[in-house]
């Protein structure tokens, strides 16, 4: 076992979502303001008690979005104690490190998504979000002329790799077909997913092309929307109204690969397996026990990576395993015949989230709270969230 000296001492114990949608005409403030208020409430605290804050986005200084900056003046907190901006799975670890070692006791995080110019005609041919993606994030360091600081994001890489896995272990696309078809499913038990109709077998191999064998249903869905959620000490979390949802082990994950996508590690050498056994190591519960699996689907490809990095089953083999586990009457993943898997409809069917929304899901879930999307005696979730190439996070959370 590796050290773990804050097993189950931290907990989640706020949580706020927005509405989610393609075209909510707001901007990432109004959105990271709404959901932070709706987790200050959610905890049923005082916003001073908030001594911490985790804003949205890379850049540790952002102006005119939803950093700390930002988000500590309009909210009115006056004192905070630890600050930080970040993204994807990493800005939950970081702010429950932050509380773990004791520089706050009390942290609000704030991960606003805009579906952004760079997403799609359409939302290019936006003035307003043209304007947003032009004017916000101002004093940012990534992208601009200069071509040796420029840091592009696009599926190419992950259609690549879907390339290279089917290729490398002799499969066909069932993995990916699977983990569409099961969360275009559970978005449609979930009033709140922008996308709403379940899609077949044969509708996901005859969906569009993307990047060659990428298809549209391998991709997660740009959305408008925020996520918060508040975390403090399992001290202060049995005072206040909510079941504490406890932080049982986490883990970050970095590989050698560098800046550049091009520089990838061979499959098992992906970060998503670094953070995994980063947190496994630290975990007394594994994997087959858990009741929740959230696998990061910004690519269906991603998902692919994390349940074989966590030992679901062995590398290559995830497309049999998926077929294995598959409900014929209800229509999604039951791993092992009882793990749910991505009971919101992850990124695929919710919307894009950075993976946020995995935690808000889990948490709401091991609340128990719900009603008909409730997962009967949930107790346990495995959270996996991230690039192969950056950012990755593995967390488990649990109940008493």
């Amino acid at each position: 076992m590796a050290r773990n000296p804050y097993k189950d001492q931290i907990a989640v114990v706020g949580v706020g979502s927005t509405p989610y949608g393609r075209d909510l005409g707001r901007s990432h403030l109004s959105l990271g303001l709404e959901a932070a208020v709706n987790a200050i409430r959610d905890a049923g605290i005082d916003k001073q008690e908030v001594d911490g804050i985790c804003g949205s986005g890379m850049t540790p200084l952002a102006q005119g979005g939803s950093g700390f900056l930002s988000l500590q003046g309009a909210l009115g907190i006056e004192r905070c104690t630890w600050a930080l901006n970040s993204w994807l799975g990493s800005a939950f670890v970081y702010a429950a490190q932050a509380v773990a070692t004791g520089l706050c006791d009390t942290v609000l995080v704030v991960q606003t998504y805009q579906r952004d110019p760079g997403m799609s005609r359409s939302a290019n041919a936006d003035p307003f979000r043209r304007n947003l993606s032009k004017f916000g994030d101002v004093g940012g360091d990534i992208g601009g002329p200069d071509f040796a600081k420029r840091w592009v994001h696009s599926g190419e890489p992950y259609a690549a790799w879907m390339r290279r896995y089917m290729h490398d272990f002799g499969t066909n696309k069932d993995a990916f077909a699977y983990m569409a078809m099961n969360n275009r499913a559970q978005g449609a038990r979930n009033p709140a997913a922008v996308m709403q109709n379940p899609i077949t077998y044969d509708e996901y191999h005859s969906s569009r092309m993307i990047w060659e064998p990428m298809q549209i249903y391998d991709m997660d869905v740009p959305v408008d929307c925020a996520e918060a959620h508040v975390i403090t000490t399992v001290e202060r979390a049995r005072d206040l109204k909510h079941k504490p949802v406890l932080i049982h082990a986490m883990a970050l994950g970095g590989t050698r690969c560098g800046e550049f996508y091009e520089n990838s590690l061979p499959w098992t050498e992906l970060a998503h397996w670094v953070s995994a056994k980063g947190m496994l190591d630290r975990s007394d519960i594994k994997p087959p026990e858990v009741d929740l699996f959230y696998p990061y689907d910004g690519y269906t490809i991603d998902a692919v990576c994390t349940v074989e990095a966590t030992g679901w089953c062995k590398p290559g083999e995830t497309g049999d395993f998926f077929k294995e586990s598959w409900d014929p009457v209800e229509g999604i993943l039951k791993l092992n015949g009882r793990t749910q898997v991505s009971t919101h409809g992850g990124g695929l069917a919710l919307g894009r989230a950075g993976g946020s929304n995995f935690y808000s899901e889990a948490v709401r879930q091991l609340r128990g709270t719900e009603g008909a999307r409730q997962v009967a005696d949930a107790k346990t979730a495995l959270i996996n969230i991230g690039s192969f190439f950056h950012d990755p996070s593995a967390v488990m959370l649990r109940t008493d």
